[in-house]
């Protein structure tokens, strides 16, 4: 039996909130590592078109859709994702963790980590992120992520194989570190 059951998952599964840098350290990964890479965010984006929904920006379909049905496309698409247990790499949508079902597709099909950036410096790379992402809970914020992370860092350390602790670290240093931790996994 292996030590590690994560090492049998197939996809690898970056966790973390909106700009802890999931989808540009998991391309950069993915190249590294020569698997395909996949962004949650664009692949929700892509459902929620065939759902009827026209929003140019994931952040622009979570105001349009609303944050129930949002996390309804979102969970589609990840299943559609994960169910052939593909060996690729996932930058997940900072709210996937929030649902159980999300959680248990996670947790048989991915070995995850969760890339932990400090709130300050999560606050300063979305207020330099031109992107439309609407506030969650309608505050400042610094006090969004503080309180978001409260909720939502529980479950992402519960689901992580490894926590990997970003601080302001370039991408291509992180995704370095995440592809030491993966040759580690795969022993």
């Amino acid at each position: 039996m292996d030590a590690d059951p994560g090492a049998a998952r197939a996809t690898i599964a970056l966790l973390g909130p909106r700009g802890a840098g999931k989808s540009t350290v998991g391309a950069l990964l993915a190249r590294a590592l020569e698997l395909p890479f996949v962004d949650l965010d664009l692949e929700t984006l892509r459902a929620g078109r065939h759902a009827g929904l026209r929003a140019p920006s994931v952040g622009a379909l979570l105001a349009q859709a609303g944050q129930a049905l949002f996390r309804e496309v979102e969970a589609g698409a990840l299943r559609r994702i994960l169910e052939p247990c593909p060996r690729l790499v996932l930058a997940t949508g900072g709210g996937v963790v929030e649902r159980a079902d999300n959680r248990a597709w996670l947790a048989r099909t991915a070995r995850s980590y969760y890339l932990r950036v400090p709130p300050d410096v999560l606050a300063r790379r979305l207020a330099a992120d031109a992107t439309l992402r609407p506030a969650l809970l309608g505050g400042d914020s610094l006090e969004e992520i503080e309180t978001l992370l409260a909720r939502r860092e529980p479950l992402y350390r519960a689901l992580a194989t490894a926590v990997i602790e970003c601080g302001d670290d370039p991408p291509a240093r992180v995704a370095e570190r995440l592809r030491l931790a993966e040759a580690g996994a795969a022993r």
